[in-house]
């Protein structure tokens, strides 16, 4: 198994691989650039004072947010059409009954982002959710045929997939539901947050350190974004957002023998991320944003290994015997200690790499601040204005205090 495993860092076997080592490359100079610059940012801040310093923080985020954007539609446009071209070329691992429906899917779901985003009225709620609902059924027919053809070859148990489906989609559901409480609607700033965060998700998730024979990698904290929404907007918004994620990850990666497993493997697997703001939600360890965090993750990453165990016992179930003779480890040849060790070998180094670049994100209290507003913002409620009795004529005139400068006061006394 671990014979198997390719990494990323000198890979150049065709062009998508290529792509992925120079990806993989860039990420990190570009890590090493804006680590650098925020150290002489903050050592020269020292000699300026506190408010240019504060200048130049804002400045300099700001601009790597906006490289770091860049740098995500560039990757995602570049393997779209490594992707395409594989396909048009007849690569094995894509099938075009599966790899079409799935990218109209996601094209579905990315126009609709920019029209709920343009204008979020009904109406357009209601088109964009009848069209992405329309392309869902034709990829889940696709599946289907796929699957019935015996293209997709035949999986350990197909009753055990159908339960553990039903199962663990039931229980991501309802604990997202109990852990968050918040049933705002989304609004404009929600499908910004949302839009930005996947492609920033999507594009760190081709930046690969290691793959695994049957799916699975671990990449350059891929999850983050993700988890860093769920955290500002609640499990109930991060589940969604987390689901479609999941549906462009297999555009990107399809490993399909399934339909059921395909929602194990892709539309659960990944909306569990979005429970990494259950622990706030919950109020649990309240006033400490990176424990929370780091809990929130533990628990998304353990709904998400539960989601990929399943799909990989019922599945994937029958490959343990081949591992338990090439290894010698007769236990391997179990497809419950198989599945556990398989998922075990990706899924725990990335939620450690994770952790520890959630950790150092949310040193920075700039950082925290803003997602503090963020937060503070989606908690405020709506009051209806009090009209002001006329003031006296020789009132003095006081400065106009707006909710977000109050906010941003609280944050400071509370930083």
């Amino acid at each position: 198994m671990l014979d198997d495993i390719k990494n990323y860092f000198a890979n150049f076997d065709g062009a998508t691989d290529s792509c992925r080592t120079i990806v993989l490359w860039v990420t990190i100079a570009m890590l090493i650039a804006f680590i650098a610059t925020r150290v002489y940012v903050v050592a020269a801040g020292k000699k300026s004072g506190d408010e240019v310093a504060a200048a130049a923080l804002r400045m300099l985020n700001g601009g790597w947010i906006t490289a770091a954007i860049t740098v995500a539609i560039a990757v995602i446009v570049a393997f779209a059409a490594c992707y395409f071209t594989d396909v048009a070329n007849g690569n094995d691992d894509l099938f075009p009954i599966l790899f079409y429906p799935l990218s109209v899917l996601a094209l579905c779901i990315v126009g609709s982002a920019i029209a709920l985003f343009i204008k979020p009225v009904k109406i357009t709620k209601i088109v964009c959710g009848s069209v992405c609902g329309a392309a869902l059924i034709a990829v889940l027919v696709c599946m289907i045929v796929y699957y019935a053809s015996g293209d997709a070859g035949e999986a350990f148990s197909n009753i055990g997939l159908y339960i553990s489906a039903v199962a663990v989609t039931t229980a991501t559901v309802v604990f997202a539901f109990l852990a968050d409480k918040d049933s705002s609607p989304v609004d404009t700033k929600t499908v910004t947050y949302a839009a930005v965060c996947v492609a920033l998700s999507f594009a760190l998730s081709y930046v690969r350190l290691f793959k695994m024979p049957m799916g699975g990698s671990i990449t350059f904290a891929s999850m983050l974004p993700l988890m860093l929404f769920a955290y500002m907007f609640g499990c109930r918004k991060g589940v969604l957002v987390g689901l479609i994620y999941g549906i462009l990850q297999a555009v990107q990666d399809p490993w399909i023998v399934h339909p059921a497993q395909f929602v194990l493997d892709y539309a659960v697997a990944f909306a569990s991320i979005g429970l990494t703001g259950c622990m706030r939600n919950l109020g649990v360890f309240k006033g400490n944003m990176r424990a929370q965090f780091a809990l929130g993750a533990i628990v998304a990453c353990s709904f998400r290994l539960v989601s990929h165990y399943f799909a990989g016992v019922f599945a994937f179930g029958m490959y343990g015997a081949g591992y338990a003779a090439d290894y010698g480890i007769p236990a391997l040849a179990n497809e419950y200690f198989y599945s556990f060790v398989y998922q075990c070998l990706y899924l725990l180094p990335e939620l450690a790499i994770v952790l520890v670049a959630g950790t150092l994100v949310l040193s920075s209290s700039s950082f925290r601040r803003q997602i503090e507003l963020r937060i503070a913002n989606n908690n405020r409620t709506v009051r209806q204005p009090v009209a002001p009795e006329a003031p006296a004529a020789e009132a003095p005139a006081q400065e106009a205090v707006t909710d977000d400068t109050v906010l941003e006061r609280t944050v400071e006394q509370n930083d």
